[in-house]
């Protein structure tokens, strides 16, 4: 049986889009014996509620007014939340598709990610032979949730797996204490930051995918 990654896109785009943009990312994968899979996120929202700031990073369908994303945003006391259509979602693509050694996220993909690893069997109704525990975790451009309702979640229960978070130096999207606040979420021996040199993205280049796959290599074995 194959090891298989979750891949988490990010807002506005799909799980078919997150794949043509992680090709060299995806193929170093396969080269190690996983497979990746990518879900498309089950809510759809109105363009015109995604902030000005983000709309170079959303990957917005031809002719539709509406985008794809995880989390729900709440205009009446502007903040967010994890909506119950995400986790049960979630919930039953992992039993359908999985059980995955590790999760991938970008951004919005890599915030919700970020929060379900903290306790994935419990926050999505999950038994352990639907998901055994988890090998590893990968963020890029990813973040802690902000609001006051999911703190407790993080502080109670640390990112205890290893985890990669990758952050780039020029991203003006997720700002750089956004991506420290997660990486601050997990246990110190278990996490590992990477820069790279760009902006908002998955970083494509095999040298840095061979920085991630060596970093794998290191940590699941």
């Amino acid at each position: 049986m194959s090891k298989k990654i979750l891949m988490l896109h990010g807002l506005a785009q799909t799980g078919s889009y997150f794949h043509s943009k992680t090709k060299n990312f995806r193929t170093a994968m396969e080269g190690m014996g996983y497979e990746l899979c990518y879900p498309t996120a089950p809510n759809r929202y109105p363009s015109a509620d995604i902030p000005s700031s983000l709309l170079d990073s959303v990957a917005t369908e031809p002719n539709s007014n509406e985008v794809v994303a995880w989390i729900e945003n709440d205009e009446v006391n502007h903040t967010y939340f994890l909506p119950e259509t995400t986790t049960t979602f979630l919930h039953d693509y992992i039993v359908e598709n999985g059980p995955f050694d590790g999760i991938v996220g970008f951004s919005q993909g890599a915030g919700v990610a970020g929060y379900i690893v903290t306790d994935i069997n419990t926050l999505l109704n999950l038994t352990a032979d639907e998901q055994p525990p988890l090998k590893f975790f990968m963020s890029f451009s990813g973040f802690r949730f902000v609001p006051e309702i999911y703190q407790k979640q993080y502080d109670d229960h640390p990112i205890s797996i290893p985890s990669l978070h990758v952050k780039g130096e020029l991203d003006t999207v997720t700002e750089p204490w956004k991506i420290e606040a997660l990486y601050n979420s997990c246990v110190e021996d278990k996490r590992t930051l990477l820069v790279h040199g760009g902006g908002h993205f998955v970083p494509n280049a095999r040298g840095f995918v061979k920085k991630v796959t060596e970093w794998l290599e290191a940590n699941t074995n």
